[in-house]
């Protein structure tokens, strides 16, 4: 099985090795280590990883995150506490998307005022012109 260093695992998911570190701690990922100490990762700590920054990157909360990393560790009985985690995490996202939406829509507004307004006026001075 092929093991990813700390230094490869940072630069693929663009972090500092102290952000995985960091991690490490709160017990979101847990990487295997070498004989020597050196921290060494699985296809399934990346797995995990990514899982953890998908899930930070759409606002779940650190607290939350590492929440469902524990409710995982705690096997299949745990199943529909994760569901519910993802499910109110899904609801929250949608809201969030439903929100931006809106905001879309009123920034289409005023470019689409302010491109018509600067074409008119542009079509005011070519009149002039003639």
């Amino acid at each position: 099985m092929e093991r990813y260093s700390i230094s490869q695992v940072a630069e693929k998911f663009g972090l500092e090795p102290h952000t995985l570190r960091f991690y490490e701690k709160e017990g979101i990922v847990s990487p295997g280590r070498t004989p020597s100490g050196i921290r060494e990762y699985s296809p399934e700590d990346i797995s995990q990883l990514e899982t953890a920054l998908c899930l930070k990157s759409t606002g779940m909360p650190l607290k939350e995150i590492k929440r469902y990393f524990q409710l995982v560790a705690q096997g299949d009985e745990t199943l529909d506490q994760r569901l519910g985690i993802f499910t109110a995490h899904r609801e929250r996202v949608m809201g969030e998307l439903a929100t931006m939406q809106k905001y879309l829509q009123k920034i289409d507004h005023k470019i689409a005022w302010y491109q018509r307004f600067l074409q008119e006026k542009k079509g005011l001075k070519e009149e002039k012109c003639e």
